[in-house]
């Protein structure tokens, strides 16, 4: 009986160490942008720090229709690369396609690059630079 209390006592232990472990220090900057184009409108809620970054991404095309989900990815100087997962149409149905923002006077311009799929997954063509200019969303901050 005494042996079988020092065991549970050692797993509690174990537990709480690894649980209290060194923590890692993540200061999200959690910001709200909008963007509206020709009717579409897109909203981002994105929580930021100076190596990653996630949130929300919902666009609202004209009021017809919209998609949402979930933004992920790395920070890299100005630009944030990652992807966009969500739903089209609001059915079940889960689609995943690359996102790049450019940083750029307290903006976030999101850029159009040409794509390539490889085994069902949509990714930016590596040898093609991302356009930032004349695109469709340019996020501006939410009061």
């Amino acid at each position: 009986m005494k042996r079988l209390l020092e065991i549970i006592c050692l797993i509690i232990f174990f537990a709480m160490y690894g649980c209290s472990g060194e923590s890692v220090d993540r200061n999200y900057t959690k910001t709200i942008y909008r963007a509206i184009s020709k009717g579409d409108t897109a909203t981002f809620k994105i929580n930021l720090t100076d190596k990653e970054f996630f949130g929300q991404l919902e666009i609202n095309y004209n009021g017809l229709y919209k998609d949402s989900g979930d933004v992920t990815g790395i920070v890299k100087g100005n630009e944030l690369k990652g992807t966009y997962r969500f739903q089209h149409y609001g059915v079940e149905a889960w689609h995943k396609t690359p996102i790049a923002l450019l940083k750029k006077d307290g903006k976030l311009i999101m850029g159009e690059g040409s794509m390539e799929v490889y085994m069902n997954i949509h990714y930016f063509k590596k040898n093609k630079p991302i356009n930032y200019q004349n695109v469709k969303f340019v996020f501006e901050k939410m009061p």
